[in-house]
């Protein structure tokens, strides 16, 4: 298994993926909507940084316009990225959402890289159902299997059952409730899910989403300096409990 961190929302990229570079096994970047535009600017020096580190694409979920989303595909290319991440669109039908991932897909394909569709949080794309109609459109697609946005849904063994080899990529954080993103502070909820990973015979690129923690009750999202930290803590209780074994 090979744990990553995602870069691009709370410092400048460079530095965040600087700091991915010394502890985790691949980067996943998302490039925010507004930097999108002025991508340009920062691209030599944010492939001198990458060199050859292992990139996983994301496209940012705010980004939905399909030109948008293939220029989006291009950079995240042009940095290293074989396989990249894009959610459904949820105000628009199952049968739109064919037709215009049938399109990114061709693109894809012509430039050798993976799609994968995320499974997310709330309707109509929450379901392994309504997944499973997507992709089932577009042979070619994957999931990247959202474990926190499936056990919220109460879906996981759903996703499970009609996936199991069709997972090209993993997001991996705790929820309590509805609130998720969340790192986990319980070892032994952390050994299961890895334990449910295992049990896929999956050993590819596991995305550590975690940006927040539970504060007064509520879902605390953490500055760059306290993530690098919270991290660091997650990764050491992987590493000390061998979980990855």
């Amino acid at each position: 298994m090979k744990f990553g961190y995602m870069s691009g929302f709370r410092a400048d990229l460079v530095s965040e993926i600087e700091f991915v570079k010394k502890h985790f096994d691949f980067t996943e970047i998302t490039i925010q909507p507004a930097l999108l535009q002025s991508i340009d600017d920062i691209l030599p020096d944010l492939k001198k940084s990458i060199g050859g580190f292992e990139v996983v694409g994301h496209v940012h979920w705010e980004i939905l316009e399909r030109d948008e989303i293939i220029k989006n595909i291009e950079v995240l290319k042009d940095l290293g990225a074989k396989k990249v991440t894009i959610h459904p669109f949820q105000n628009l039908s199952i049968e739109d959402n064919i037709k215009i991932f049938a399109e990114i897909d061709i693109f894809m394909q012509k430039n050798e890289m993976q799609l994968l569709i995320e499974n997310v949080s709330s309707t109509p794309f929450n379901l392994a159902k309504d997944i499973k109609k997507l992709v089932e459109e577009i042979p070619n697609a994957k999931i990247t299997l959202d474990i926190g946005h499936a056990n919220i849904n109460n879906e996981l063994d759903n996703f499970m059952a009609s996936f199991k080899l069709k997972i090209g990529h993993i997001h991996l954080h705790d929820n309590v409730g509805k609130a998720d993103h969340l790192f986990f502070s319980d070892k032994g909820k952390l050994k299961d899910m890895v334990a449910t990973i295992k049990s896929l015979d999956y050993d590819d690129t596991i995305l550590l989403e975690t940006f927040s923690i539970m504060q007064d009750n509520k879902n605390a999202s953490q500055e760059f300096a306290e993530i690098k930290e919270l991290h660091l803590g997650q990764l050491k209780m992987i590493n000390t409990n061998n979980l990855m074994k």
